[in-house]
């Protein structure tokens, strides 16, 4: 095996149930030459942590629903916690009971040859809730209205402390290199304009950052209700004289607010992923630190792209694992074009806006009507690989996640499809590539085709 490739795959603690912890990393290695594996050993989405949820099962695993509730599968040690009002998050669900999925898994992947990492990856869905967690719903984010909203505010320093702890606890009492950590949330206007969500946050804790930064909270608030207001009638019909754009570039410029608070809102991100690599590297300069950047920040919302330079990351991480979805982002970009259609960029078609886009986010790819079915390109992912290179120098390696088995995927993914991800992720100039999104929702025929792209490119 080449020293210098890396070949991750990200898996669910349920794969181990349901088929074995030597046969699943036999399998690994034997098909994909596997060295690095990312365990969800804390997760509440499905998409991450449990079985296929389409009910189209692959040709392995179990074969029906596993109704994940989610959380810690590993047993939280108490004396990491003390610091913070979340204590009692280990997982429910009646499958994981007596499972260690660190502790269990390590053992066997170490006798491999493997490095082993676990993985955190908060998905832009907000269902399947920690409802059930207590404490969890006091670092709840407030909206511009007062009302609590459905994820945890990266400002609050109890949920902060809570996140501070579990890492404390991997590093401490588990053999590993490191860890992968990933969030996929839409700035305020985003969620606004594309998702048809509320914005967030105004707690106790953002207002104090925005009084810090001479911020007016309140006229911020005010400015996030009238957009708001703004956007739910152009969804129900109302033609501005001006033309939704420019009516909505009007609200901008008369709460200039609104945009320091997406300033203050991203550099609460940028602040906790820098706190989380500096934690790390507290336990030694041999841990590695890396972070998922979703496929709608890297690629698809300008809006996101702008405020997240790769570069950025040269301070911080030792890699990135960019989302280049290549066969479901034909369907996802419709979607997303769509959406956008039905607020700010209502003045025209998403057939008319589409080659405008591309132009803009540097895409080249089929027409509007075309796009589900046939997916973005192998040449996307080499396009999109080289960006990322380039912006993070030498000092941060990039390792491309290819999606195997995605859902939101308007046609089945082929192992020809496979090794095309693969060729163009190293055409693109990464150094590995992260196989994605999980085990458990692939089939063994495109894990080998991995394997073979790899072989025939002398990577393993």
């Amino acid at each position: 095996m080449s020293e210098s490739t890396f070949v991750g795959m990200q898996v669910g603690g349920i794969s181990f149930i349901d088929e074995g912890i030597e046969e699943t990393l036999d399998i690994f290695v034997e098909l994909a030459g596997v060295n690095a594996i990312f365990i969800s050993a804390l997760s509440w989405a499905r998409g991450n942590a449990g079985r296929s949820g389409s009910g189209d099962y692959p040709d392995h695993g179990g074969q029906e629903p596993d109704n994940l509730q989610g959380g810690a599968f590993f047993p939280p040690d108490p004396k990491y916690y003390h610091g913070t009002t979340i204590k009692d998050f280990t997982a429910p669900d009646p499958l994981y009971e007596g499972w260690d999925i660190l502790g269990d898994v390590i053992p066997a992947a170490r006798a491999r040859g493997m490095e082993v990492f676990p993985y955190y990856c908060e998905t832009a869905h907000v269902n399947p809730k920690p409802l059930w967690q207590p404490g969890f719903a006091q670092v709840l984010e407030i909206d511009p209205w007062g009302r609590k909203a459905s994820r945890p505010c990266l400002y609050n320093p109890d949920y902060r402390k809570w996140w501070f702890g579990v890492i404390d606890n991997w590093l401490n009492e588990y053999d590993l290199n490191g860890m992968l950590w990933g969030i996929e949330r839409e700035d305020p206007l985003s969620s606004m304009i594309v998702s048809d969500e509320v914005p967030t946050c105004f707690c106790v804790h953002c207002r104090s950052e925005a009084h810090r930064r001479n911020i007016d909270a309140g006229r911020a608030a005010e400015g996030y209700r009238k957009i708001s207001d703004y956007l739910k009638s152009v969804r129900s019909g109302y033609q501005p004289r001006d033309g939704k754009l420019i009516t909505f570039l009007r609200h901008l410029f008369e709460y200039p607010e609104v945009s320091q608070w997406q300033k203050l809102w991203w550099d609460g991100h940028k602040d906790l992923y820098r706190e989380i690599s500096g934690l790390v590297r507290y336990f030694g300069n041999d841990y590695q630190v890396g972070f998922g950047i979703w496929q709608m920040i890297n690629t698809f919302n300008p809006l996101l792209r702008a405020a997240h330079d790769p570069a950025e990351y040269k301070l911080y991480a030792d890699w990135l694992k960019p989302v280049f979805y290549n066969a479901p982002g034909g369907a996802r970009f419709a979607k997303f074009v769509t959406n956008l259609c039905q607020t700010i960029l209502g003045d025209a078609s998403p057939s008319e806006w589409t080659p405008i886009l591309y132009k803009i986010l540097g895409l080249d790819e089929a027409p509007f009507e075309d796009l589900p079915p046939a997916g973005f390109s192998p040449q996307y992912v080499a396009d999109f690989t080289r960006r990322y290179v380039k912006a993070c120098g030498p000092q941060v390696a990039v390792y491309p996640g290819i999606g195997l088995g995605v859902e939101t995927v308007a046609r089945d993914i082929s192992p020809a499809d496979c090794e095309a991800m693969v060729e163009a992720s190293f055409e693109g100039g990464a150094e590995g590539v992260m196989i994605s999104r999980n085990y458990s929702e692939l089939t063994l025929p495109n894990l080998a085709a991995v394997g073979t792209a790899l072989r025939r490119l002398g990577k393993i």
